[in-house]
C-alpha cells in the first residue's frame, strides 16, 4: 500500500497542472459566471505579474481581490489571465483508480494468480483515495484569457441602461450548470440547470426543455448547493480514524499503516455518495436582507448584551 500511495500522489501532482477547463472564457463580462464572491483567484497582468487573493468585487469592467498586502484593483484591460482555486474530485478519482488498478494487475501477475476481483477492488480503493486527495489538495484552473492576448474592451453603461442587470445581480452568486429554481411573478416555480445568463434574461434547461425568463418576469431565484467536498473530507477522516482504531489497537499491528488508508478511502467514497444526495437551496435573488438584532440579557448574576445577525 505504501508504494501505491506514493504513486497515486506522484500521478496526481503530474496531472494537476493540466487545465480542467479546456476552453477558458474570452469575454470578461461573463467571468462572473465562473466565480463567486470570496473565491480564491490568481490574476495575471500584461507584464506577467501574478497576484493571488480573495474576490471581493467584480463588474463588467474591473475586478478587485483582497490579498495579504491589501486590496488589489485591476481593470479589464489590465487582466491577461484569471485562474480560480478549486478541487477536481473526478479527475483525482480517475487517477487513483487507474494507479491502483495497474498495481492490482501487477500484484496478481507476480503472484501467479488468475486475473480476478483484485484489480477491481484495488481500483475502488484507489478511486476513494484519489477523491480524498483531490478534496485536500487544491489546484488553480484557468477560467479567463483574452483572445490572442488582447485586453478586453469595456462596454459602456449606455449599452444596458442605468438599471441593474440580471448578470450583475446574479453573476457572482450562480455559475453555469448550477441547479437553480426560478420563480416568476405569478408564483410558478421552474427548476433546471443554468444554461445562459445575460443582462436581460436567464435561460435554464428543465425537464420540459429550455425555459427563458426576462428580468421583468423573475421574482426570485434560488440555487442548490451540495456539500460534496466537506462530505468527502468528513468521510475520509472518520474512515481513517476507524481504520486506525481497528488496525493499530490489536495485538497484531502489521496493518497499522494500511488500515487507515484503506478504510479512509472507503469513507471518502461513502462521503462522496452522501454529499451527492443531500443539498441545500439558498435564495440568491433578490439578495436577502441582513438583519442585526441587539437584545439586553439581564439576570440576577449580571447583565449582558446579546447580538445576533441573520442573513
Amino acid at each position: 500500500m505504501k508504494p501505491a500511495l506514493s504513486l497515486t500522489l506522484i500521478a496526481y501532482f503530474m496531472a494537476s497542472p493540466l487545465p480542467v477547463i479546456a476552453q477558458p472564457l474570452q469575454s470578461f463580462e461573463n467571468l462572473a459566471l465562473r466565480v463567486n464572491l470570496d473565491d480564491q483567484l490568481r490574476v495575471e497582468d500584461p507584464s506577467g505579474v501574478k497576484v493571488t487573493g480573495r474576490l471581493t468585487r467584480l463588474t463588467r469592467d474591473d475586478i478587485t481581490i483582497q490579498t495579504d498586502a491589501g486590496e488589489k484593483h485591476f481593470t479589464s484591460e489590465q487582466v491577461r489571465n484569471v485562474a480560480v482555486r478549486g478541487h477536481s474530485l473526478g479527475k483525482s478519482a480517475l487517477i487513483g483508480a487507474g494507479v491502483f488498478a495497474v498495481l492490482g494487475v501487477v500484484a496478481t501477475a507476480t503472484q501467479g494468480e488468475d486475473a480476478g476481483a483484485r484489480p477491481i477492488g484495488a481500483a475502488v480503493i484507489g478511486a476513494g483515495l484519489g477523491v480524498a486527495i483531490g478534496a485536500l489538495i487544491p489546484q488553480m484552473k484557468t477560467i479567463y484569457r483574452p483572445p490572442d492576448g488582447r485586453a478586453a474592451v469595456p462596454r459602456s453603461r449606455d449599452d444596458i441602461g442605468a438599471q441593474s442587470s440580471l448578470l450583475e445581480d446574479l453573476g457572482l452568486r450562480v455559475n453555469l450548470d448550477d441547479r437553480i429554481r426560478v420563480e416568476d411573478q405569478s408564483g410558478v416555480r421552474t427548476s433546471g440547470r443554468l444554461m445562459a445568463l445575460t443582462d436581460h434574461a436567464i435561460t435554464i434547461q428543465s425537464s420540459a426543455g429550455e425555459q427563458h425568463f426576462t428580468r421583468e418576469t423573475v421574482r426570485q431565484v434560488a440555487v442548490r448547493r451540495q456539500p460534496i467536498r466537506m462530505a468527502v473530507l468528513i468521510g475520509a477522516g472518520a474512515g481513517a480514524a476507524l481504520g486506525a482504531a481497528i488496525a493499530c489497537t490489536g495485538p497484531e499491528r502489521e496493518e497499522c499503516v494500511d488500515g487507515p488508508i484503506m478504510v479512509g478511502a472507503v469513507g471518502a467514497g461513502v462521503g462522496l455518495a452522501v454529499g451527492a444526495l443531500i443539498h441545500r437551496t439558498t435564495i440568491v435573488y433578490p439578495e436577502p436582507k441582513k438583519r442585526t438584532m441587539v437584545l439586553p440579557a439581564i439576570s440576577r448574576h449580571g447583565a449582558a448584551v446579546r447580538v445576533s445577525r441573520r442573513w
